[in-house]
């Protein structure tokens, strides 16, 4: 039983965290720097970008007030670093310290400044620290300068500015009054960076250098509790989350918030499965145009400025090959650490999470090193990586096609094991992009029939061969069945945008239907080819290939009663609540879940738009109903018929509208019962207390007799035996979301391994679809994290009977539909007043 307590979390991608950021992480590093600046201390804080440096200032300095300590803060960014004078450059400091200090009441900084124009910029700064700071206040002083890398742009070098802080320190023997005096510098920089003259004495050799290391698990209960609403053990999502980001920051903040964004809670023990999902299809995949705030992009930016980027790509390469390289802190292994990309562990050097390297791999540095060969500035002594004969770089690029994304690439070592085909299959990722770009739908379904589906005859040589490798490296039907699903996805995701392509979505799914059958032999001079076919033959079993099915009815339904007593399947196009699970799976790309969504809200709205003007219809056609003069025939017959937008008759649609909005418990509709449950058990003084108050709340929208036999008795003892260990715990939100779960498994389906509905059967056959609905919405309106657990479960039944003829299964037809009604009329947007003013 997860016992993390729920939180209303909002997690920050960039920038400083507000100093009340609910989800700022402290870590090693808020310790030693607040003792080290509280003992006066000069301390530096040199990181690659947002990795929390300013962060950590702000709760810093908050902490060292707290003790009386006064603070100031200087971003040297906003004095700037182009076209500036060494005069303008610390009088901006000057200036911004003043003012950070509340000191410029007490001197005009300009006219003190102009002054002792006499003396240097660097003098008359210290002046100002001795004449004006020191005796203005009496207390202890530090001094945070953020940014400090910014001085490596100005045209002019600041080795005094660094030499006066070395100074100050030095002071304290003589002047104790420098001994209330603490710097401390903040920025993406090497100590080495930023002293230009090597002789000049440096604060660095007397100071302390504050380490920021990732993000730890046990550091992290403030990231775990948030995510409680989307994980049903949210540390073991957060564990996987780690695993990913190495506790980077920025990713750590960024992934954390996107499986927030997760229209389900990812279940306990798949919390590896999703997050790698998560982190491909939203991180990884096409990363240069997912990479919002620009994080990645910063990384590949500074690794191939200046001169060093052929040492340092071929540093990357040497580490990528290693796994690890003792560290030597060269020049080249600093700019690696300073860029992001590498970190220091244990005397050795290392990428610094799965990310950077399934970014930054062996593809991408044989890319840029291609790219170098042709950089005059980059040929001569540029640093080759070792390969041996079977590795050089591939002649990936095309001369026709210079705007071709596919790239030479490594191949696989012939002596590590199992093949790693990742490289290959994102050249045909990459491939099928490219020519989504420039062909038409029915070229595209001729290349994949060749490619995917003949086996030969494709004409890019290349690609040919990056599937054959694939299939000849053994991996299995899971893997394979995910590459193709994906293809699927790249061609489907951009014709789903277009109307008039949606067409071709269809056309490329009847490709399968051409297929050998799995026994047959498939005879192919080319020995990977009859492996290939048996590899998509197993993907047309697939849930992935089924989910393919069921996108084509939503997006282009066939015409209605052309089939006698269709399947159930045909209708997945009528229940928007069973896209997010029945349209989607755990491989779908981001760009694809959009897609869904921008389907399920446009159907559920046509629904709703539907349903409110046929009530609206029917209420008109009553009213004149009830006029018996001839007068009021003929108005009668004015009335413009509107179709019925649900599968119900006329009659069960009104019971399902009086079920759903009208008053069922004396002059309380559902939505008002819910709610005063909810404010009755706010005060529940235990969750066992609880679970007896909500076992009253749902019996009583049973029937009586029906509740007698068995079912009160089945309900009772399916609430006791629910999380007992937390019985004596305190009600917490989380409790009640997990408890209404585990009541739709009890009332509805468990799962698709265990399908088993008798009690749900039960409840139809005693109570009616409408009265059995009205029990579910009871529980929806508990808690609005659980709708997505109900339409879970209906989405389990509708696979379960989709092969079935709709004839044959009417009640649960009929449950679909009142599901639709009841969520509609009770979560939708559309202003549904009309049918809840006719709706006694």
């Amino acid at each position: 039983m997860n016992t993390v307590p729920t939180f209303t979390c909002d997690y920050q991608v960039g920038g400083s965290l507000p100093l009340d950021a609910p989800t700022y992480v402290v870590r090693q590093a808020d310790s030693d720097f607040y003792h080290a600046l509280k003992a006066g201390e000069f301390c530096y804080v040199l990181n690659s970008r947002q990795m929390g440096k300013s962060s950590l200032r702000v709760q810093t300095m908050q902490k060292l007030q707290a003790e009386g300590i006064v603070c100031a803060a200087i971003d040297l960014t906003s004095i700037g670093s182009q076209d500036i004078t060494p005069n303008q450059w610390y009088a901006g400091i000057t200036y911004t310290l003043a003012s950070s200090l509340n000191i410029l009441e007490n001197v005009d900084i300009g006219s003190w400044w102009c002054d002792r124009e006499f003396l240097s910029p660097v003098q008359r700064f210290s002046e100002f620290i001795r004449e004006v700071l020191l005796t203005s206040i009496s207390q202890t002083a530090v001094i945070f300068v953020d940014e400090i890398d910014s001085v490596l742009s100005l045209n002019f070098k600041v080795d005094d500015f660094f030499a006066f802080i070395r100074s100050c320190y030095n002071r304290r023997a003589d002047c104790p009054e420098y001994r209330r005096l603490t710097f401390a510098l903040i920025g993406v920089a090497s100590p080495p960076d930023l002293i230009g003259d090597k002789n000049r004495s440096t604060p660095f050799n007397i100071g302390r250098a504050i380490h920021l290391e990732g993000f730890q698990l046990h550091e992290c209960l403030p990231l775990v509790r948030g995510l409680a609403p989307k994980a049903s053990n949210p540390k073991a999502a957060m564990k996987e989350i780690l695993a990913w980001t190495g506790g980077k920051p920025f990713l750590t903040q960024k992934l954390c918030k996107l499986v927030m964004a997760l229209p389900f809670s990812i279940p306990a023990g798949s919390e590896a499965e999703w997050v790698e999902k998560l982190v491909r299809a939203r991180i990884i995949e096409n990363w240069e145009a997912q990479d919002e705030p620009e994080h990645l992009k910063t990384i590949r930016d500074r690794l191939l400025r200046g001169t060093r980027k052929s040492r340092l790509l071929a540093l990357i390469h040497e580490i990528l090959r290693a796994g690890e390289i003792p560290a030597d802190d060269s020049p080249e292994q600093i700019e690696l650490r300073l860029s992001g990309l590498a970190v220091k562990q244990n005397g050795k050097l290392k990428v610094y999470n799965r990310i950077y390297q399934a970014i930054f791999n062996l593809r991408w540095v044989a890319k840029e090193l291609g790219n170098l060969r042709g950089d005059p500035g980059e040929q001569e002594g540029a640093i080759k990586p070792n390969t041996s004969p079977g590795e050089g770089w591939s002649a990936g690029h095309k001369k026709d096609k210079p705007a071709h994304p596919i790239v030479g690439v490594l191949s696989p070592s012939k002596d590590s094991g199992k093949s790693d085909t990742s490289d290959e299959k994102q050249m045909v990722y990459d491939h099928l992009i490219y020519c989504l770009q420039n062909e038409s739908p029915q070229q595209l379904i001729e290349r994949f029939r060749k490619l995917f589906i003949d086996g030969t005859g494709y004409p890019d040589a290349e690609i040919a061969v990056a599937l054959n490798r694939i299939v000849a490296a053994n991996c299995s039907d899971q893997e394979f069945q995910y590459m193709l699903n994906r293809c699927c996805h790249i061609l489907i995701n951009r014709w789903q945008m277009h109307s008039q392509q949606r067409a071709a979505i269809a056309g490329l799914l009847a490709l399968f239907k051409t297929l050998a059958p799995t026994g047959e032999k498939l005879a192919s001079y080319y020995k990977p080819v009859p492996r290939l076919q048996e590899l998509v033959c197993l993907f047309t079993k697939s849930e992935e290939y089924l989910t393919l099915q069921r996108l084509v009815q939503v997006v282009e339904p066939e015409p209605p009663a052309v089939v006698h007593n269709p399947e159930l399947g045909r209708l997945i196009v009528r229940y928007p609540y069973l896209y997010s699970h029945s349209l989607l799976s755990q491989e779908s790309s981001y760009e694809h879940q959009q897609t869904i969504r921008h389907l399920q809200t446009q159907k559920q709205w046509e629904f709703e738009m539907n349903l409110s003007q046929y009530v609206a219809y029917l209420v008109r056609r009553a009213q004149l109903a009830k006029n018996s003069s001839p007068a009021g025939s003929a108005a009668s017959r004015i009335v413009q018929p509107v179709p019925n937008p649900t599968l119900l008759s006329d009659r069960e649609l009104y019971l399902a509208l009086k079920q759903f909005v009208g008053k069922v418990e004396g002059a309380c509709t559902y939505r008002d019962l819910a709610q005063g449950f909810l404010t009755r058990t706010s005060q529940s003084k235990s969750y066992r207390s609880f679970k007896a108050d909500l076992y009253e709340y749902l019996i009583s929208a049973i029937e009586s007799e029906y509740g007698k036999r068995t079912f009160n008795e089945r309900l009772y003892k399916q609430l006791k035996n629910t999380f007992p260990q937390s019985d004596s715990q305190k009600l917490t939100d989380f409790l009640i979301m997990r408890t209404c779960s585990q009541l739709f498994n009890f009332l509805v389906v468990e799962s698709p391994q265990n399908p088993n509905h008798y009690v749900f059967i039960d409840l139809i056959s005693n109570m009616g679809p409408a009265r059995t609905t009205g029990l579910l919405l009871k529980i929806v309106l508990l808690s609005r994290h659980v709708r997505p657990y109900l339409e879970k479960r209906f989405s389990i039944l509708f696979s379960h009977y989709e092969r079935q003829a709709i004839d044959e299964i009417l009640w649960f037809v009929q449950s679909l539909e009142n599901l639709n009604v009841a969520l509609v009329v009770n979560f939708g947007s559309v202003d549904l007043s009309a049918i809840k003013q006719n709706v006694p």
